[in-house]
């Protein structure tokens, strides 16, 4: 038998005889990724409320009122001609915005006074969406009315598109969070676990804090390392492909590229985190230490993929961690092949990837077999059974 199936069959065996690995990738990727369809199958807020301020009454304003009411996305809960009232249920997180139609609107009597929305930014999802929504709903009530007196330049933060100008939306048209969180939610939960079960597997080969007893045991202990490491490669990337396969075909998003060279990204994230779990057993020669620092790398990672929040103009220490983490990498591979890009962005991300194996493994690596020097050199060394 070869060293990398024996190494894959003893993980497998320690994995059925430890409770808590065996649960940790099995049922807890289970339970995490149901909770997080159950949390997300919605796809996009519906009836977000919102407040109407109409200081004009007429029958455009009416008519904007009408528009807004019929949107399945909002839901009108007050009208009131008090803009400060109108703000204090924002601020009570009672609405997440408000239209304010002026005196006059669509006249001359307005005098180039804008219908104004204002949005709550601390949700900033349903804050934006609301706005998006509402200016929809209110220029096409405006663009109904007659054009030389509906007054179309009156919508604020608004800029009509010039005639015959259309604009696309790619990779999610629908507005929805469910494929937009389900894409960085999923592999990000994995990544955190296959890290956790990948440092607990490295770390039970140690004894006293040191590897000579593995490494002198086995002819070829890297071989055998890399298929003890491979189940949990397998492991994550079995989960994160039924991750995807539920997105696609259970609830019908469409990837613009390739499934496949997604699921290569899985495999390639996942051996990347096996290696950085090694490299930090191999270093620090403590598991709490390594499952401490596994989790601040992982756990950091979605916030640092530049996927939820923006790395332009970011500062120099977020764009190096970011880049550190192999996560960031992976998502940009997913999201080259959600939007169907050109291969050469891909290309560079799976590279990158490709990295972790060798520099983080390798370094993993020499620092365990630097073990066996020492214990060789030790009086009365050998190799044990």
């Amino acid at each position: 038998m070869s060293g990398f199936a024996h190494g894959f069959g003893a993980e497998i065996r320690r994995i059925g005889a430890t409770r808590v690995d065996l649960f940790l990738l099995t049922a807890m990727p289970l339970l995490l990724l149901a909770a997080m369809a159950a949390m997300i199958f919605a796809g996009s807020p519906r009836g977000l409320k919102t407040v109407i301020v109409d200081h004009d009454g007429g029958v455009l304003a009416r008519a904007i009122t009408r528009d807004i009411a019929a949107s399945p996305d909002l839901r009108i809960v007050a009208e009131t001609p008090d803009l400060g009232a109108a703000m204090a249920m924002i601020r009570r997180e009672d609405a997440v915005a408000a239209v304010v139609i002026p005196h006059g609107v669509g006249t001359r009597v307005a005098q180039g006074a804008p219908v104004e929305i204002f949005h709550q930014a601390l949700f900033l999802s349903t804050g934006a969406l609301a706005a998006t929504h509402l200016r929809v709903a209110v220029l096409a009530a405006l663009a109904q009315a007659a054009p030389d007196q509906a007054g179309l330049r009156g919508v604020a933060a608004t800029r009509l598109p010039l005639p015959g100008v259309t604009v696309t939306l790619l990779g999610n048209p629908t507005f929805s969070l469910e494929w937009y969180l389900g894409l960085l939610l999923g592999p990000g939960v994995l990544h955190l676990l296959i890290a956790v079960t990948a440092v607990s597997s490295v770390g039970a080969l140690m004894r006293e804090r040191s590897f000579a007893r593995y490494v002198t045991a086995s002819a070829a202990p890297g071989t055998a390392l890399a298929g003890r490491l491979a189940v949990h490669v397998v492991a994550g990337s079995i989960w994160g492909t039924l991750w995807l396969l539920w997105l696609t075909l259970a609830r019908g998003y469409r990837v613009e590229g390739s499934l496949l060279l997604i699921v290569l990204g899985l495999i390639l994230l996942f051996a990347a985190t096996v290696s950085v779990a090694l490299l930090l057993v191999a270093a620090t020669r403590t598991v709490s230490t390594s499952l401490s620092g596994a989790v601040i790398l992982a756990g950091s990672a979605l916030a640092y993929s530049g996927a939820s929040l923006p790395l332009a103009g970011a500062s120099l220490f977020a764009r190096v961690w970011s880049a550190i983490l192999p996560l960031t990498h992976y998502v940009t591979l997913q999201m080259d092949q959600v939007l169907g890009v050109a291969p050469a962005p891909m290309l560079h991300a799976a590279g990158a990837l490709l990295l972790y194996p060798i520099v983080a493994g390798g370094a993993g690596l020499g620092l365990m077999l630097r073990d066996r020097v020492t214990a060789e050199a030790a009086p009365g060394a050998g190799a044990r059974p």
